[in-house]
């Protein structure tokens, strides 16, 4: 499934993909889609979905047995059981809902019960070995590493402080080497880890399926600072023993938290912790699934409050236009019965010639024209109510 939830493009079901992957040949598909045969291949792939065979149109045109059309794999946990794709693809495929976060949720592998979940993937967990050092680096860690790395080797040849590597203290080190652990962990269950730096200081998170958790690993209490390139930081010479604290940080999720104490340390609670964050993980995409409802929701009603204001101000709009029409007719009509009244007492008199009246009565009218609401189209301003949009 894709993890891109904020992207630009469509959400659709993996087995309408599927059928859309397997309806024709790839060369066909792609002339509609706008790519090429190999590319639209990787993009398929990369949404996780089968595509058939080398050969399996030449065997369909000779009437030779094929395998069948694949079904969509089932839902892992925290993911969204949808696919996000571009304006490509969405032009071919009908959209689906997301989800109703009133479930069900249960798959094959995901079972509706949290507690149960949580039972399950404890049972997983149970015999997962996890490196206790840094020599076999999750991914998420290889990156950070290497600019430590790198770092020291600058060190050695420089002799300004800040060449020197940021994570080296053994504070740093053991809290590199239980994300590590959680990392791990977490990764044998199909999920992943996400590790930066920024502002002196690392930055965790955990992506279950397509749902990401924010994480952090800091110091627990208080302990020495020092300021370090405009920060504030633990203090380096802090030693290894100091106790830390693990927190998820997840507007949709619960906010979950591991501390080392008297019953033991972070590392020796990593199943319990990776368990916690499988489970919160599918949590929080329940969660989000109700607040992106509520969210929907109040723009609906937001948008509605909206155009019924606009009605409202249309409508006495088109009052006022009402209103200006009955008020220039009745100047247009005024003007008409003075034309008449001054004909009919001046025709055939001595006082104004024949020409002059003649005149006057064309510019008289005219203006009564120029005014009258219907004449003008200034009547169209109200003849229909406010439409719907703008």
């Amino acid at each position: 499934m894709s993890r891109y939830y904020g992207y630009d493009g469509a959400q659709v079901l993996p087995e309408d993909l599927i059928r859309l992957a397997w309806s024709e040949p790839m060369r066909d598909l792609a002339l509609k889609v706008g790519m090429s045969d190999v590319g639209l291949r990787k993009l398929f792939v990369s949404l996780g979905i089968i595509t058939p065979p080398q050969g399996y149109w030449n065997k369909v045109r000779a009437g030779k047995g094929v395998p069948p059309i694949p079904s969509p794999p089932s839902r892992r946990v925290g993911e969204i059981g949808r696919c996000r794709v571009d304006n490509r693809l969405a032009r071919l495929v009908p959209e689906a809902p997301p989800l109703p976060s009133s479930g069900p949720f249960a798959s094959s592998l995901v079972p509706e019960d949290l507690e149960e979940l949580r039972a399950c993937e404890l049972k997983a967990l149970s015999k997962v070995r996890v490196p206790k050092t840094l020599e076999r680096a999750h991914p998420a860690l290889q990156h950070i590493l290497a600019k430590e790395a790198s770092r020291q080797v600058k060190a050695q040849e420089s002799q300004w402080h800040w060449d020197a590597a940021k994570f080296g203290n053994a504070v740093d080190q053991r809290r590199l080497r239980i994300l590590n652990m959680i990392f791990f962990a977490i990764s044998q269950r199909g999920h992943d880890g996400i590790l930066y730096e920024d502002r002196e200081d690392l930055y965790a998170g955990a992506l279950i399926g397509d749902t990401r958790l924010g994480l952090t690993l800091s110091i627990a209490g208080k302990y020495r600072t020092i300021a370090h390139r405009g920060y504030q930081r633990p203090d380096p010479m802090l030693p290894a023993a100091t106790p830390l604290i693990l927190q998820t940080k997840d507007q949709d999720g619960p906010s979950l938290s591991w501390q080392d104490d008297a019953t033991g340390k972070l590392e020796t609670r990593i199943a319990q912790i990776a368990a916690d964050l499988i489970v919160a993980g599918e949590q929080a995409f329940r969660i989000g699934l109700r607040k992106a409802e509520e969210w929907a929701d109040e723009r609906r009603l937001q948008r509605e409050k909206e155009r019924l204001a606009w009605v409202e101000k249309r409508n006495q709009q088109r009052l006022t236009d009402l209103r200006q029409s009955g008020e220039l007719l009745r100047q247009a009509e005024a003007i008409r019965a003075l034309v008449a009244t001054v004909e009919q007492h001046l025709s055939g008199t001595a006082t104004v010639n024949g020409v002059t009246l003649s005149q006057w009565r064309q510019w008289a009218l005219g203006e009564a024209d120029r005014v009258d609401p219907v004449l003008s189209g200034q009547v169209f301003d109200h003849l229909t109510p406010p439409a719907q949009e703008d």
